[in-house]
């Protein structure tokens, strides 16, 4: 086991349609979402907390071909697209149960759902697989990626990712049901106590990639069991409404701006803990 705390083979924790994603990739049907347990990163705040800090021990392994079945019923049962969430320490065999699924038939898009801390060299092993990526982009600054993410090296790490990611989809393209077909979108996490290196990331993505991607700012962060010091408390309603009004600013119309009563917990789905 590596620092991911998992064995070698995929451990599933969760199969369900999932409707609290971003409307362009929930719909009205669900996204067909796969919650994966363990997690490379290790962030002190984690919303998923109870099944990233593996070996939780309540997960299911799935080979390829198991995860590939699981695929295939949940387009059966109407979900929009497969959603793989942190999947990214199993990836070699996460890769080829997508292969073997749109063999068998699935052709609806597949998203993967990350933390943004990948190597591009793991990240090519899904391309030509992956229609739609959904990576965090936490920090701009060491400090606190090395302080709440034990990653001092996040953001160049992070930012070759995202380089990857639009590299293998390019540019975001909606279907006219208005869902996301393939594309990018970078999620934002406003942590307590970081507007400014928030405004970093943000002044990062719109001159890089300006809309050409989404950018999801996030509003939901909710203390965990873990939290210390300033993660104690939730983000204030004026940081967020000032860094809303930052990316708008930006020209950024490819945007998702959370509302600020979102409480993470409600978000939490019904892990099997």
């Amino acid at each position: 086991m590596g620092f991911c705390q998992m064995p070698d083979y995929p451990v599933v924790n969760l199969v369900k349609l999932h409707y609290g994603e971003e409307p362009i990739i929930s719909g009205t049907k669900g996204s067909g979402t796969v919650f994966f347990e363990g997690c490379s990163l290790g962030c002190v705040f984690c919303q998923n907390y109870s099944i990233s800090r593996g070996p939780t021990g309540h997960g299911s392994r799935m080979d390829k071909n198991t995860l590939a079945d699981n695929f295939l019923k949940l387009q059966d049962q109407g979900a929009h697209n497969i959603n793989l969430v942190t999947p990214m320490h199993f990836a070699p065999a996460v890769a080829e149960a997508i292969s073997i699924a749109k063999a068998a038939g699935l052709n609806i898009p597949v998203a993967v759902n990350c933390s943004g801390y990948d190597l591009v060299s793991t990240l090519r092993l899904f391309d030509g697989l992956v229609d739609i990526y959904m990576p965090d982009m936490k920090y701009f600054s060491p400090k606190y990626s090395a302080e709440y993410s034990h990653a001092p090296d996040y953001f160049s790490v992070c930012s070759s990712a995202i380089d990857e990611m639009v590299r293998q989809t390019g540019d975001a393209v909606l279907g006219e049901d208005g869902l996301l077909k393939k594309g990018v979108i970078v999620r934002h996490l406003i942590l307590p106590g970081l507007l400014f290196d928030s405004k970093h990331v943000i002044d990062y993505l719109t001159s890089r990639y300006g809309n050409r991607i989404y950018i999801s700012l996030m509003s939901q962060y909710t203390p965990m069991p873990s939290a210390t010091g300033k993660l104690k408390e939730r983000p204030t309603r004026r940081a967020c409404d000032s860094l809303a009004d930052y990316l708008e600013s930006k020209g950024q119309t490819n945007a998702f701006i959370q509302q600020y009563e979102s409480d993470g917990k409600e978000m939490i789905p019904d892990f099997k803990t």
